[in-house]
């Protein structure tokens, strides 16, 4: 694939645009980028940060969206009914979450944390984020905040914990 501005190969099939082109000339590629994050739009999530002086101010992260009635938040859990935020999804006893065994721990912070390389690392993916990283390894996860599902109890979560069980991810 080449580049949509210059005509290199090698680009990012998310952006059409190359890595040159990023580093050397930010503001033309600002479309491709822009482009790119409207993807969100997709999953019933909002392409930007919603910011209304007229919403509910939401302070759960960073990004304190300004949420207008019937709207989502930028992480996609938190909407406002009648003038109040109400969360989607989580809550203490549950959440939307969905996790796997990792055999071979290689993408996690055991190297510093748990010494010990033997066993398993059990990974736990969150349903929502907010972030919106181009390059999200684990952007498929981004999925579960349109669907609200799965949604995990404390209880299930903490039983995937066995014996060999060295570390836990999030």
């Amino acid at each position: 694939m080449k580049c949509d501005l210059c005509g290199r190969e090698g680009v990012s099939k998310a952006l059409k645009i190359c890595l040159e082109c990023i580093r050397e000339k930010p503001k033309e590629c600002v479309p491709f980028i822009k482009r790119a994050h409207k993807k969100r739009e997709k999953f019933g999530l909002p392409a930007k940060l919603p910011r209304n002086k007229n919403g509910v101010k939401c302070g759960i992260c960073g990004n304190e969206c300004e949420i207008l009635e019937g709207e989502k938040g930028f992480c996609g859990l938190r909407i406002n009914e009648n003038g109040k935020l109400k969360n989607l999804a989580g809550i203490p006893e549950r959440g939307l979450l969905e996790f796997y065994y990792d055999l071979l721990p290689t993408n996690c912070v055991s190297s510093w944390v748990c010494k010990e390389r033997k066993g398993k690392n059990l990974a736990v993916f969150y349903g929502a984020c907010s972030f919106d990283c181009l390059y999200c390894q684990n952007w498929h996860y981004r999925e579960m905040a349109s669907r609200l599902s799965p949604i995990i109890s404390a209880d299930k979560l903490a039983k995937m914990v066995d014996d060999e069980t060295r570390c836990i991810c999030f």
